[in-house]
């Protein structure tokens, strides 16, 4: 992993010296909310989305004039959340009789690299379309327990071992960008990722699997 993270820094680093002088070129930081949810087993039908954060780079060389490739690489969080009630009424139990609220939030903490077209749009080609294939790589995953039962307010259970390192997928979004100066811009961006690989190592019953769905709402900063 360390020699990997060497070598793509090596590249920016040989790419940005190249090229940071063409106008066809930018790089941007960005960041915002992921609104995400997981699809298949069968027992996440009752679960809810989850709110997160995703931060990262970008890179995008323009093709021609309206078009564009744009890759990103960010570190994305995508979670689903499950809500229950325990009642307890049995005086053998070791507990005050009453209703204990039960949490769980489930997470899969990505490094996420899309490669995308662009296109820009309208009159003055501030809005525009990008689409392509994401591949997203596990840094851990587990599921958070909050609870209101005594001695058990909280914990994390991490089960990055049950789950595939590798998730690949196809983005698609819509944005908007606003000029600042000559040579750096700001944009809002609303996108949509859908996990096309079972993330699972285990066997589901029927065959179901466990694939990924996230949401994006981006604000990002670019400069030539």
């Amino acid at each position: 992993m360390k020699k990997i993270t060497f070598l793509l820094l090596t590249l920016s680093l040989i790419t940005f010296k190249t090229t940071a002088q063409e106008s066809k070129v930018k790089f941007g930081i960005h960041g915002g909310l992921n609104y995400s949810s997981f699809r298949g087993y069968r027992s996440f039908t009752d679960d809810s989305a989850g709110f997160a954060y995703l931060f990262g780079f970008s890179f995008q060389h323009q093709i021609q004039e309206n078009l564009s490739i744009k890759a990103d690489l960010n570190y994305e969080r995508k979670t689903q959340i499950s809500k229950a009630s325990v009642e307890i009424m049995d005086p053998s139990v070791q507990l005050p009789p009453g209703i204990y609220e039960v949490k769980s939030t489930a997470y899969l903490n990505y490094v996420v690299l899309p490669i995308m077209l662009k296109y820009n749009f309208s009159s003055d080609k501030s809005f525009y379309v990008n689409a392509g294939p994401y591949l997203g790589y596990l840094v851990k995953s587990g599921i958070k327990t909050k609870t209101n039962i005594p001695d058990e307010s909280e914990y994390d259970e991490e089960d990055t071992d049950n789950k595939k390192s590798l998730d690949f997928g196809f983005s698609a979004g819509i944005g908007k960008e606003f000029t600042l100066t000559e040579n750096h811009q700001l944009y809002i961006e609303l996108r949509d990722n859908l996990g096309l690989s079972n993330i699972s190592k285990a066997q589901a019953f029927n065959n179901d699997s466990l694939k990924t769905n996230s949401v994006n709402l981006l604000v990002g900063f670019t400069f030539n």
